[in-house]
């Protein structure tokens, strides 16, 4: 391809022109970054081993405002939920790599086939997780309406010494007692002379996150366990690096992720279908290449280019016995949903001084290329005759999305106390989309059309610090790009359309307006910030009639950019470095916000407030240390909870989450320089709670397996009890 092509010749020039230059400049080893000043929540590798995190449910379990968007069992999870937006709304990236879009088909969710989602990773290569509340499209791209998330792997230097030849190697392992799962990683870096590698190996085996003590353990709706699951785990990361020079390096990353889950999905059995099974497949592979230059001047003091490809495969097939018009028949059903993406991105940074004034300029660009596909095919033995094999209409059709996006970031120093930060970015699409044997066009109309289309971002900073006190005024504007799904998405059963297509859609948007208020103290510091975001031209699905071929008004769905809605919220933080004791020390977070459609509807997707104290102690050698997490959840109201339909009734949520305080103690003890464990106690009083993002989806049974519950079967989504968690580390 031409992006392959440009890309590795831009590479040979920039391998040349290093290796023959002799400017005494210092590589920088951190990947460029534009948003390194405005980052709201930076986790790092030591915080995940010392929370003993897993998971990326584990990665914001403490932090308010920002939840895990929970999805049918089977599928895991579909993303996070940033200030009452969720989903594609959120951008998540992996050294730089978007993450996939998932694809909803919200009209089936009821019979639980299938559910792509994004967030295929294993948290033992991870090195930091920035997460950015509020509008962050000029660093993050499409998605980021509510913020994003950016994953970044670590490097050889994360364990080797800063120069000279080394080499290091690291055991871990884990039990985690929600889900009986056991986690074993091995890790081994080297440097010898200009050559650096790093390995990591990954395995996890689980079983079924456990809900809140026992309950029925029957089969269909009405089920008070969770649905018996396997499931297992491997993650391989490799990156390899050479040392052209002291300022030029150039890295190949390898990484391959698979995950196996086997469902025994006794809550969908019963009226329509009996002894359903899951054998489901998620994969994600990725390999690029990289360069880190450091410049003398020009145009860039450092620059830094990569080229990835990266591959995301879903694999649903379930098995079961369809008992439809008293017939046993017995179906399996194979649901693949297929994205590749490949992505040339070059970032540069530029440190100008004008007397006083001093401009630090990040700029870039960036080209990918995404593919999609969707297919499904059904094997099944009616009675009395011959098996048969035959390809079902796909949810969506082939697909590639090219974008490409240029932008600019310039944070300016004005004096010792006033700061601006400016940027800009411009992103193009193109959609092109094609029938295929799998997925026909029975629409008409030239609904497979290409789509064109542009979006701009933008983003305002102003800081000035008085004393020990700093204002922060900020406003952003973003955007998220429609998915294949909401352009071409259709369903259609003969001359009767049920949801059709709509290809002149055009990018959600968001502007985000904060002010933040922080004090540094000798002690601590403290931090208050509200904000307001108007989100305008939300996808939803709209109502339309149509006349069909008899000339009969044939009422369908079809989504389009009518949504529009407004989110108020604060956010506070604050900080005791020691208190009491020496090494004692306490932080307490806190996030609140509430939301309204344009139609006066309340915005369910808003989390209910939630508030974390934490109590922190290390003793002066830092050979051990505790600390305790106190979790406040409000309940959702049902106020807040409610929706219109099309009818105008209001309409309520059948369920609602209860108020909760959960607590979690971990620990962590060094029994050497080399041997190091950690353990911990989570939800310590046994509570039984449920998370709204955990329930939101859920209703009383409406006939429908799946998704509907009857009796008791809202037991099977609550949180777990008492749980424990184990974790041992040895360096050699």
């Amino acid at each position: 391809m031409d992006i392959v092509k440009h890309s590795l010749a831009l590479a040979a020039v920039l391998i040349a022109n290093q290796a023959m230059s002799n400017q005494p400049t210092t590589l920088q080893t951190t990947r460029l970054s534009a948003d390194q000043q405005n980052q709201q929540s930076l986790i790092t590798n030591l915080d995940m081993q010392n929370r003993l995190i897993n998971n990326s449910d584990d990665l914001v379990r403490n932090l308010p405002g920002v939840v895990l968007r929970r999805a049918e069992s089977r599928w895991g999870n579909s993303g996070f939920n940033i200030r009452g937006v969720d989903d594609d709304r959120i951008a998540v990236s992996i050294d730089g790599v978007a993450q996939g879009e998932t694809l909803q088909y919200e009209a089936g969710q009821a019979y639980g086939y299938f559910k792509g989602g994004m967030n295929s990773l294993e948290m033992e290569t991870i090195k930091s997780v920035n997460i950015t509340k509020g509008a962050d499209s000029v660093v993050s791209g499409s998605g980021a309406l509510g913020g994003a998330v950016r994953f970044v792997t670590k490097d050889a230097d994360d364990f080797l010494n800063q120069s000279g030849n080394d080499i290091h190697g690291r055991f871990s392992s884990s039990h985690d007692g929600s889900d009986n799962s056991t986690m074993a990683t091995l890790s081994g870096a080297a440097r010898l002379g200009q050559f650096e590698a790093l390995g990591i190996l990954t395995q996890r085996n689980a079983h079924e996150t456990k809900n809140h003590g026992n309950g029925a353990d029957i089969e269909g709706s009405g089920r008070e366990i969770p649905d018996p699951q396997e499931l297992e785990k491997n993650n391989l990361l490799v990156k390899l690096n050479y040392d052209i020079s002291d300022q030029n390096t150039l890295g190949l990353v390898l990484e391959d992720y698979q995950l196996e889950t086997e469902t025994e999905a006794k809550s969908f059995n019963g009226r329509w279908y009996i002894n359903r099974r899951g054998d489901d497949k998620s994969k994600r592979s990725r390999y690029g290449l990289f360069q880190k230059v450091s410049l003398n001047g020009g145009l860039a003091d450092r620059l830094e280019w990569s080229l990835d490809r990266q591959n995301i495969d879903f694999r649903a097939k379930t098995i079961q016995i369809v008992t439809f018009g008293g017939n046993r028949t017995p179906r399996t059903d194979v649901r693949d949903f297929d994205q590749q993406l490949e992505q040339f991105k070059v970032d540069l940074q530029k440190q100008i001084a004008q007397g006083a004034i001093t401009h630090e300029l990040f700029y870039g660009f960036a080209y990918a290329d995404k593919q999609i596909d969707n297919r499904e095919t059904r094997q099944e033995t009616r009675t009395g005759q011959e098996p048969t094999s035959t390809v079902r209409q796909a949810l969506i059709p082939s697909a590639e999305v090219q974008n490409y996006n240029l932008f600019l970031l310039d944070k300016i120093t004005l004096n010792e106390t006033t700061r601006l930060a400016l940027g800009l970015r411009y992103d193009s699409y193109d959609y092109q989309a094609s029938a295929s044997q799998y997925y026909r066009d029975v629409i008409g109309g030239n609904s497979l059309q290409d789509k064109k289309f542009s979006a701009t971002s933008g983003s305002f900073s102003i800081s000035r610090e008085f004393g020990d006190t700093e204002l922060e005024l900020k406003v952003g504007h973003s955007f998220r790009a429609p998915t294949i799904e909401n352009l071409y998405t259709r369903s259609v059963r003969g001359d009767n359309w049920f949801t059709g297509p709509n290809p002149n859609l055009e990018p959600e948007t968001a502007t985000n307006y904060e002010l933040k208020f922080s004090r540094q103290f000798s002690n601590g510091n403290l931090s208050i910030t509200p904000f307001f975001t108007q989100y305008e031209d939300f996808i939803e699905f709209q109502q339309r009639i149509r006349k069909d071929n008899t000339g009969a008004d044939d009422t369908y769905d079809i989504p389009a950019n009518i949504g529009s809605s407004d989110v108020k919220g604060i956010e506070m933080s604050a900080q005791i470095n020691q208190i009491m004791l020496d090494g004692l020390g306490l932080s307490f977070n806190l996030a609140y916000s509430e939301g309204e459609q344009s139609n006066g509807d309340p915005m369910t997707s808003i989390q209910p407030l939630n508030a974390n104290l934490s109590a922190n102690f290390r003793n002066n050698t830092n050979k051990w240390g505790v600390k305790t997490n106190v979790n406040y959840t409000a309940g959702k109201e049902a106020k807040d909870a409610y929706s219109t339909n099309s009818a105008g009734e209001r309409v309520e949520r059948d369920y609602l989450s209860n108020t909760a305080v959960v607590v979690d103690i971990v620990g962590f003890y060094n029994i050497s320089e080399q041997l190091s464990l950690r353990g911990g106690v989570f939800n310590l009083t046994d509570r039984q709670y449920y998370t709204w993002d955990g329930i939101r989806f859920v209703g009383r049974d409406d006939l429908r397996p799946g998704i509907g519950v009857r009796g008791d079967g809202i037991k099977r989504y609550s949180e777990p009890g008492r749980t424990f968690r184990l974790r041992l580390d040895y360096q050699f």
